[in-house]
């Protein structure tokens, strides 16, 4: 098996995000709470305050509510606080309380304190030291997202428009590093992977056609990156690259459309698993070695994603089309063995093991549920289902396994479709904001869904930090 170099890299230089617009004399927090005092206060302080959101100080603002963040630094659009009283349907608000609305001047005023950073009057920006952090890749307008874990607030959005890439980029996947330093996410429409560091600053770019699922080795500075599901005819090949200086070579897996993707404990091996046939690879990528385990049968069952138990005894993969969980056995290594085969909800899309390897979940895509799934006896314990699950797509798991995290796509259907009527209302009508993602919260210990985090369009990779075992 021959390795083919990719790419031409960025030259060194550092490709820092555009710092927002910042005006001459910055917004003093201190002019913004005179406005809560005399519009907001009335109704929004005390343990009563509407809609559980305090004004009456930075700390209380920025803790946002049981509805989610009121303000995401340097973002005005998606922040709730300038959204309801601009662009609330049937308001802004407070109008719909038959209120006088805020002043275009206090409006303004507010909406440049927030693109500033949203400060306190001692210049602290929220959640700059937030370190158990969820990025969200937002497919459907060119973001990412990133939410904080111990909150599980929205704290941040990453526009790569505002980088030169298009609005139909297609952000797709994303990976972390173990230490949290920088973020890898896989734009399929642009044909790039993009390095950010820890303060979503973009350092480097490779080119790689139609890239999808990433996978990170912790054990090495490696990073492999697959095909896009969008991508009809790839190459029968993977991507790996070099994390530190995103030098890329080829590496042929000897099936076509390669899409899931997993690494072996250890980083020995890479395993990905077809689109097109009913096979999955393991690859050697130090040896050069490729073995295809054949699983036969009579229609294809479209691997969509794999992973491997935090342990690195089983390896499993979830199809779209047969709507199996297959589980592999890693002791039998090279030689790739199923031993089981799980009936799931329709559409099993991205697996995540809890950090005990007790609990296997899976987000239903065409089922719009989450299935749980107990590998002590391989057996389906339950199936969440609930608002907020609409098209799940991504699957995360907090370091400490306290929380599970899937991301949600919540498009619109056509009539006839599987998935149509199936859909998620946000808590406002923004009058734009109807497409807009989730990611839902599920509490590991009860299997049942405590949070609705709204995000951009689309929401599908998620993608966090994950200590070396």
């Amino acid at each position: 098996m021959s390795l083919i170099r990719l790419t031409t890299l960025l030259p060194p230089l550092l490709l820092v995000v555009p710092a927002p617009m910042v005006a001459q004399d910055p917004v003093r927090y201190e002019d913004v709470q005179r406005i809560f005092d005399a519009r907001c206060t009335g109704c929004h302080s005390g343990a009563g305050a509407a809609r559980d959101l305090q004004l009456d100080s930075w700390r209380h603002l920025i803790a946002g509510s049981a509805q989610g963040a009121a303000v995401i630094p340097y973002d005005t659009r998606h922040s709730l606080l300038t959204a309801l009283t601009s662009s609330l349907v049937g308001g802004p608000h407070p109008v719909e309380l038959d209120a006088d609305s805020l002043t275009d001047a206090e409006q303004e005023l507010i909406a440049d304190w927030v693109t500033e950073g949203a400060r306190s009057a001692d210049g602290e920006v929220p959640y700059a030291q937030a370190n158990q952090l969820l990025y969200v890749a937002n497919q459907g307008v060119a973001m990412a997202s990133v939410i904080d874990m111990e909150t599980n607030m929205l704290i941040r959005t990453v526009d790569l428009q505002e980088l030169g890439f298009p609005p139909n980029a297609m952000p797709h996947h994303i990976v972390v590093e173990p230490d949290g330093s920088h973020w890898y996410l896989s734009l399929i429409a642009s044909n790039v992977v993009l390095k950010f560091d820890r303060a979503n600053r973009l350092v480097g770019q490779l080119d790689i056609e139609r890239p999808g699922i990433l996978a990170l080795d912790p054990w090495s500075d490696l990073l492999y990156v697959a095909r896009s599901m969008v991508a009809v005819s790839p190459p029968s090949s993977i991507g790996m690259v070099r994390r530190s200086d995103l030098a890329a070579e080829e590496l042929s897996t000897f099936l076509p459309r390669p899409h899931a993707l997993a690494i072996s404990p250890g980083g020995q091996y890479v395993f990905t698993a077809s689109l097109a046939v009913n096979q999955v690879a393991t690859i050697d990528p130090m040896e050069e070695t490729v073995e295809i385990e054949d699983l036969g049968g009579d229609r294809p069952h479209t691997f969509i994603g794999l992973a491997t138990s935090p342990d690195g005894r089983w390896l499993v993969g979830t199809t779209e089309l047969t709507s199996k969980v297959f589980v592999f056995d890693l002791e039998r290594l090279p030689d790739l063995v199923p031993v089981d085969a799980i009936e799931v909800n329709p559409a099993p899309w991205h697996p995540v093991f809890t950090p005990d390897g007790r609990w296997l979940y899976v987000g239903n895509n065409w089922g719009n549920s989450v299935t749980v799934i107990d590998m002590q006896d391989r057996q389906v314990e339950t199936v969440i289902e609930g608002n907020g699950i609409a098209q799940p797509h991504g699957a995360a798991v907090s370091p400490d396994g306290r929380y599970v995290y899937i991301s949600n796509r919540n498009l619109e259907m056509p009539e006839g479709h599987s998935k149509a009527g199936h859909r998620y209302a946000p808590r406002y009508d923004l009058g734009h904001n109807a497409t807009w993602g989730t990611v839902v919260v599920i509490d590991t210990e009860t299997h049942t869904i405590v949070k609705i985090v709204e995000v951009p369009d689309y929401g599908s990779g998620l993608g966090t930090a994950t200590p070396r075992p």
